[in-house]
Formats: C-alpha cells, sequence, structure tokens
C-alpha cells in the first residue's frame, strides 16, 4: 500500500502543477504543453518509482566526500518492520494495518475491473453495428491521403454512425473511424484529419492508461479532477494540431463542425461511451475548444520538452518519501518478549563503517549500557546498585514516611542460549532504605548476537554476594 500512497503522491503533485498552470496561464499557451503534464502526471499514477530512490542515493554517494554521509535515524513508529526468528516471520502492527488496508482497496478495484469490462462490451457493440458497411474505392483513396498527410502507418478502418453517433475513433492497434456522415465531403476530411491525428499520438491508449490510473486511485479527488480534465485538454491539442496549415475557410468550418457536435443531454446520456477519441458533446468544453482555436498559440517542442523535463525531475523527488522496509533477524532461540520487544521499536540507527567513536557519541541511543549485573539500578549520578533477588518489585508507587525514594533507570540483562543478549530499561524509583523498587514506563532496550558484557558480568555476579 505504501507503493500506492507514493504513486498517489507523485501523481498528484504534476497534476497540482498542471491544473494550477492551467488555471492561472488558461489559454495563452498551447492545449499541447496541457497535455504533455497531463500524461506525465498519468504516468506517475502509474509507475511507482522506489528504484529511482536507489539511483538518487548512489549518486549522492559518489558527489559527496568520504565522511559527509553519516549516521541515519529512522523511525519505526510509522515504518513497516519485520523480525525473523527461528525461520518464522513476525511483522509490526503498521505492516498488518497495510495489508488489511491492501485487501479492502483490491475489492474496490476488482469492483471497478467487472465495471470497466462491461464498457468494453458495449463499446464492441456499438463498433459491430457501424462496421457491415465496406469503403468505397474512393473513400479508401481519401483515408490514405490523409494518412499520408499525418504519417499514419497502421491500419486504419472507417464505418458510417447511426443516429446519435457522432465521428469518433475506437482502438489501438487497428483503430476504426466511425464517420457520421460521407467521407467525400469537405467536413468530412477534417473530422477524418482530426481522428488521423488522435491515432498518431495514440490517445485511445491513453486513455486506458487514464482509466486504469483512475481504477487503481479510485479514493484520490486529485484523481477524479484529472480525469474530467483529460478529455478537454486531449481535443484542445488535438484540434491545434489538426487545424495546422488550414485557410481560414476550413477553420472556420472546423469550428462551425465543432458547434454541431452538442446532443441534448438525453441524447449524450444515451450514446455516452468509454475507449474512444473523438467529438466531445459537453457544452462548456466546447466552448473552450472554440477558444483555443481562436487563441491559437504557437508550439515550441524544444522549450515545451525542456520545461516537462526540468517538472518530471523536480517531481522524481518525492521517491525520497518511499519508506524501506526495515528488516531483522533475532537470535537463535529468541524469546517471544524479546521478538515483540524489536516489533514495538520506536526508532533505528544506521551507523556507516568508518564511523568515528565521537561521532557515534552524539546519539545516545548508541551508548552501550554499561552492564555490571543480571538487574541492575543507576541513579541521577550515575551509581550503579546491583538489584539483590530479595527486593520487592511494586508496580504501584507507595509513598510514605518509611520509604525514601530515588529516580533512576532499572535494567534487566538476560543472557541468550546462543551467546547474545538482550535487555530492557524502565523508568524506576528504588527505596534506599528497603531496596523496594517500583518500575515505570519501559525506555528501550537492547540485542546483541554476542554479549559484550560477558566478561564484565561474570567477574561481578561472581564477586556480588546476596544481600
Amino acid at each position: 500500500m505504501e507503493y500506492l500512497l507514493m504513486m498517489a503522491l507523485s501523481g498528484s503533485t504534476m497534476t497540482v502543477i498542471y491544473l494550477t498552470m492551467r488555471r492561472v496561464l488558461q489559454n495563452r499557451v498551447s492545449a499541447r504543453l496541457y497535455y504533455l503534464l497531463v500524461r506525465a502526471a498519468v504516468l506517475y499514477y502509474l509507475i511507482p518509482l522506489p528504484f529511482l530512490k536507489g539511483w538518487y542515493r548512489e549518486v549522492l554517494y559518489r558527489i559527496m566526500p568520504p565522511g559527509q554521509t553519516g549516521i541515519v535515524q529512522t523511525s519505526l513508529t510509522w515504518t513497516k518492520h519485520v523480525v525473523y526468528a527461528d525461520g518464522k516471520r513476525y511483522v509490526s502492527t503498521y505492516t498488518f494495518l497495510q495489508a488489511s488496508a491492501a485487501v479492502v482497496w483490491l475489492l474496490v478495484v476488482c469492483l471497478l475491473m467487472a465495471g470497466m469490462l462491461r464498457d468494453y462490451v458495449k463499446t464492441s457493440r456499438v463498433i459491430m453495428k457501424c462496421a457491415d458497411r465496406k469503403m468505397t474505392d474512393s473513400q479508401e483513396s481519401v483515408l490514405a491521403g490523409i494518412k499520408e498527410q499525418y504519417e499514419v502507418k497502421q491500419h486504419v478502418a472507417l464505418g458510417r454512425g447511426y443516429a446519435g453517433i457522432h465521428t469518433m475513433t475506437f482502438g489501438v492497434r487497428n483503430p476504426f473511424i466511425i464517420l457520421d456522415r460521407d467521407l467525400e465531403s469537405p467536413e468530412a476530411e477534417l473530422l477524418v484529419s482530426h481522428e488521423m491525428v488522435h491515432i498518431k499520438r495514440r490517445d485511445v491508449l491513453w486513455k486506458i492508461l487514464l482509466q486504469l490510473a483512475a481504477i487503481l486511485h479510485w479514493w484520490n479527488p486529485l484523481m477524479r479532477t484529472l480525469r474530467q480534465d483529460f478529455e478537454c485538454v486531449c481535443e484542445c491539442s488535438c484540434d491545434e494540431i489538426a487545424v495546422e496549415g488550414k485557410a481560414e475557410e476550413e477553420i472556420h468550418m472546423y469550428r462551425v463542425l465543432l458547434t454541431e457536435q452538442i446532443l441534448l443531454p438525453e441524447q449524450a446520456k444515451k450514446v455516452s461511451l468509454r475507449w474512444k477519441t473523438g467529438f466531445i458533446d459537453n457544452r462548456n468544453e466546447i466552448r473552450e475548444r472554440v477558444s483555443y482555436l481562436k487563441a491559437r498559440r504557437p508550439w515550441n517542442r524544444l522549450t515545451a520538452g525542456v520545461l516537462l523535463a526540468v517538472l518530471t525531475f523536480a517531481n522524481s523527488m518525492t521517491v525520497f518519501a518511499y519508506r524501506d522496509t526495515v528488516y531483522e533477524t533475532a537470535p537463535v532461540g529468541a524469546s517471544q518478549e524479546a521478538i515483540e520487544s524489536a516489533l514495538h521499536s520506536d526508532m533505528a540507527i544506521f551507523v556507516p563503517d568508518g564511523t568515528s567513536e565521537a561521532e557515534k557519541e552524539k546519539y545516545p541511543l548508541l551508548k552501550e549500557p554499561v552492564v555490571l549485573y543480571e538487574k541492575q539500578f543507576v541513579d541521577a549520578e550515575g551509581t550503579i546498585y546491583r538489584i539483590p533477588r530479595s527486593a520487592h518489585v511494586v508496580r504501584s508507587f507507595r509513598a510514605g514516611n518509611t520509604h525514601t525514594y530515588v529516580t533512576g533507570t532499572a535494567m534487566e540483562h538476560v543472557e541468550n542460549p546462543d551467546g547474545g543478549c538482550t535487555g530492557t530499561a524502565y523508568r524506576a524509583r528504588r527505596c534506599c532504605v528497603c531496596d523496594d523498587l517500583f518500575y515505570g514506563q519501559q525506555i528501550s532496550s537492547y540485542q546483541y548476537t554476542e554479549c559484550p558484557h560477558d566478561s564484565i558480568s561474570q567477574v561481578m555476579l561472581s564477586t556480588e554476594r546476596e544481600r
């Protein structure tokens, strides 16, 4: 689920950039620039980019001089944490919640996919109704000329539409154009030119990718906004290309054709289809298309490419929001308590090889605890007291005249059978009179695969007498 969230972050960032530019600049720049941005946003919604994090990190390591990559502290509170112990895998509560959320997300995706399949069947039926008429030789000649003009290499078929169906294109590999009038008319040539631009740019494929992104990110409101804008921007940019090099009379005819595409609400609802490109029938979007045709802003491919590259690179910095899963291997024979303690750790610290001791001293968690006894109490001055077996450990604080409590830290050190050790520290209070000990909240824990305290603890334990 974290990958999905980071994909949403990357896609949403690019969507906000696009929406901001479009609302501020409106039709003062070419619609083709906006179309580039929305396609980039779709790709960000679909492609996970954690591999870029490794590449960027490697570049930083090569650029930065030795010694500049220091100790890294990682919070484990909202991080996937996995502990392997005795051939089993244990996961943190956050990891479990992520898995549960993924199940819910997948169920919704399956339902939406079923709707997508239904739309595909509906579209196929429309195509079958319009594909029963073959083109005449003259129609094939006109279509071949338009294909050559736009350098379209794919096989393109043409069919005649029925009432309520305007010019549109279906298919990616073998496109099929539905035309609502005779191909040999001047208006039809303009309409087919528009559809050839869609075919050349593979806009149907981009709409399928957009639909897939909308299904994967069904919970993201910015994705829905992008989906609503995509159709209009796609058509506006296509209009710009379709009228390039055309005479003013032809451009005027093109604008008239746009206004003819407006359907009554009940007609639009009846023929609403997906998996197609074509002359849209939304009144507001057609007005915007006419506005862009009147503005006809110049298009500079190099400038647009540089701007897109800069924005894409800047947005790719979101890969550093990907959090790596923390894996940990527990010592052989580790107790369940030790495993749970590891899973509920708050912080992990990564120390690069060659880090100086002076640098390590800056991090309190890296300071090795002084362990003299299996159970010990350390007061505020750092004095260590052995906790005798006879000490009465209480869980509720008892104040009174017969008790004199000192605040400090209680530590418990346990040697594991494989030669390692584990330890736990608690906030504590110790009575100087009767050795009663009050345990408070756990502070920290440590775990070593090879116990560094053995030689010290054994000497101290052998020389210490029971009180």
